[in-house]
């Protein structure tokens, strides 16, 4: 069966309500703040009060929307991060593609996103990684077309969000085609890529392990094929003069969270587990990214 986008919304918002009920929800009004931690932050954040967080709308389980409320994984960490640190969260939802620039441009400190850690992006931010994923193809199941390595996009019509590293990827394998090279699309979300997935316009979507598993549940006609690239994915933070404390704070927040449980209960309240990192790292401009099965 195939869903038009107001649909897609409306059984989102059900299947939320229905899954989340089962789960033990911890109110992250418990959270403190953590004193040694917040004294590691910059003074000119300590004097402002709040941490600027931007959100990229990427969907469930990582950022959407229920109504007014902003809710996922992401927003669940970014709130957290913010009551260890002692700080009001300022909480703006971005499209993907506008992190990064706006970090530069100091409309943020620190962006959310599942960033894969890159030669490139370390170019123009720093990281602190907090998670681990992978991406898949999610496909139409009576297509036929079920590829499981990058290989499989040549001769086909593929794409993904624009600004995500599923993009580069995809470009990155059509290079590599010896026949006929893949039709490669970008898309302002997830969301859009999947209309275009339903509607034909394309054969497959590469999308975040995550993200596959929230389309397949609102739409029983889609699959997920295959496992790429994949490893541990960060917050990004704003390269400035106060760049070496707020990581550092950064750092401590995710880590405290890690050690008290918390950071736990919010990735099972979002189905985010299987991507659930032991500590956090920092990565710099002089840092050698991680390696990634791209």
């Amino acid at each position: 069966m195939k869903f038009n986008r107001r649909e897609l919304m409306r059984i989102a918002v059900a299947a939320a309500t229905s899954a989340l009920s089962a789960i033990p929800v911890h109110a992250q009004e418990n959270i403190a703040k953590a004193d040694a931690v917040a004294a590691m932050l910059p003074k000119a954040i300590q004097d402002a009060g709040a941490l600027r967080i931007a959100v990229p709308d990427v969907g469930k389980p990582l950022a959407y929307k229920e109504g007014s409320t902003l809710k996922g994984m992401d927003a669940d960490l970014a709130k957290a991060v913010a009551k260890v640190l002692g700080l009001k969260a300022e909480i703006s939802l971005i499209p993907f593609s506008a992190a990064l620039t706006g970090l530069q441009a100091n409309k943020f400190d620190i962006s959310f996103g599942e960033f894969y850690v890159t030669a490139e992006r370390l170019k123009v931010a720093d990281f602190v990684t907090i998670w681990q994923d992978y991406s898949s193809f999610l496909v139409v199941k009576t297509n036929g077309y079920a590829p499981v390595k990058l290989d499989d996009i040549c001769g086909h019509t593929v794409g993904a969000m624009a600004g995500s590293a599923e993009l580069e990827t995809l470009k990155t394998g059509a290079t590599k085609c010896s026949g006929t090279a893949p039709t490669v699309s970008a898309f302002p979300s997830v969301s859009n890529a999947i209309l275009a997935l339903n509607s034909g316009r394309i054969e497959g979507v590469l999308i975040n392990r995550g993200g596959a598993q929230e389309a397949i549940h609102l739409d029983a006609g889609l699959d997920a094929s295959g496992e790429i690239g994949g490893g541990p994915t960060a917050v990004a933070a704003a390269r400035n003069e106060n760049s070496e404390k707020i990581l550092a704070a950064l750092k401590g927040a995710f880590d405290h969270l890690i050690e008290s449980g918390e950071y736990k209960n919010i990735l099972e309240k979002n189905d985010t587990a299987y991507g659930a990192a032991k500590k956090a790292e920092i990565y710099t401009q002089n840092s050698t990214p991680p390696k990634y099965g791209f």
